[in-house]
């Protein structure tokens, strides 16, 4: 059987070229055995995972020298809450509350926060990790136990606000500082 050379050079060899070529751009491009990730990429993943507020935020709640109440935020890195008042009307300020029986009333100092370029054209007003709180503490308080609660909506730096939450702490009102 005579093979037509025509045939060979003009559709064989061209044929196995074009596999060859293809089994190469395939072994490039195959994964390799450790990710690669730049940091941008990883932060992505990190923001990503994130389901809530209360993910993010703690809070640790104290009396302070003076007799009162002092609530600090413990926020991951690359998070922030919003300060009090919100700066815009659709972020969630940080908000304290304390109820032994019944909701006590607070005389509460918010701080004014850091302001960022919220990316919006305005900037807003934020509480970082480490924020501290304070409020003074009614006279008539019961001898037991208050609860605390800190409402707080985390954001990330890059833009990215997380639904708020409402994280409790109990605050022991004749304990020492």
């Amino acid at each position: 059987m005579r093979m037509n050379k025509s045939w060979v050079f003009g559709w064989l060899v061209p044929g196995l070229g074009a596999l060859a070529v293809a089994g190469g751009l395939l072994v490039w491009q195959w994964p390799s055995g450790e990710p690669e990730t730049t940091h941008a990429e990883s932060d992505t993943a990190r923001i990503d995972e994130v389901r809530t507020t209360a993910d993010l935020v703690d809070i640790r709640a104290v009396r302070d020298g003076a007799g009162g109440l002092q609530v600090t935020l413990h926020i991951a890195e690359g998070w922030h809450v919003n300060a009090n008042p919100a700066s815009l009307d659709f972020l969630i300020p940080t908000e304290i509350t304390a109820s032994a029986d019944n909701p006590l009333p607070l005389q509460i100092d918010y701080p004014p926060g850091r302001w960022i370029d919220s990316g919006l054209g305005e900037p807003w007003a934020v509480y970082d990790d480490g924020t501290s709180l304070r409020a003074a503490l009614p006279g008539n308080i019961p001898d037991q136990p208050l609860n605390v609660a800190v409402r707080v909506q985390a954001c990330h730096d890059e833009g990215r606000c997380l639904p708020p939450d409402t994280l409790q702490a109990r605050f022991n009102v004749r304990g020492s500082p």
